[in-house]
């Protein structure tokens, strides 16, 4: 991957190894490798003390390039979602944007979605079955705060009624395009009228 982009595995592994480096690099490139490798540890171990640790830089800088990155991949998304032919993009982007934005692991971005539901929370839910919206959805108030740790149960009620409206939104949304796909079109060709 670093060749790719212009930076040579030596230079890498002298760097690494302390030593002084002859080849000429452009340093802008090695900046934004690490950039990119700082994001991707983040995204993978999302706990951002221990990156911070890792790469020998403040939080407070990781949480300002975590905030700017994701606001950047949001503006690509917007930027494919009005272009045709970036269609691939599209998914791939609004998950990146997702996990960006939420900086957990990606099983638990759907949970996170839910109004009253943070990352510790998320946890709670995933580790005690509730792994999609539809688990949430389906959920039973009452034995939701009974399962979940200093959950009351005015909390599940809302996070219950939550996933439900999420769940709802999402199969409005997925019915609107099967409509779109099975009604046909109104500039579609006719046979021409005998002569």
């Amino acid at each position: 991957m670093s060749a790719a982009v212009g930076v040579p595995e030596s230079f890498i592994a002298r760097k690494a190894a302390g030593q002084t480096v002859k080849k000429s690099v452009n340093m802008e490139v090695v900046g934004r490798m690490y950039l990119a490798l700082v994001l991707f540890t983040l995204l993978k171990e999302t706990d951002l003390w221990s990156v911070a640790d890792k790469f020998q830089m403040s939080r407070g800088f990781i949480q300002s390039l975590l905030s700017s990155s994701s606001a950047f991949c949001s503006c690509v998304l917007h930027f494919t979602e009005e272009l045709e032919e970036l269609w691939p993009f599209r998914a791939l982007l609004k998950e990146l944007t997702r996990r960006l934005s939420y900086c957990v692991k990606a099983e638990l971005v759907p949970l996170m979605e839910v109004a009253g539901v943070m990352e510790v929370r998320a946890k709670q839910l995933y580790n005690a079955g509730y792994k999609t919206l539809t688990h949430l959805a389906n959920a039973d108030p009452a034995v939701l705060s009974e399962t979940i740790e200093n959950l009351f149960r005015k909390q599940a009620d809302q996070i219950v009624a939550s996933a439900k409206m999420l769940v709802n939104e999402k199969a409005a949304a997925l019915q609107e395009e099967v409509d779109e796909l099975l009604t046909a079109p109104s500039d579609l060709p006719t046979a021409p009228e005998p002569n």
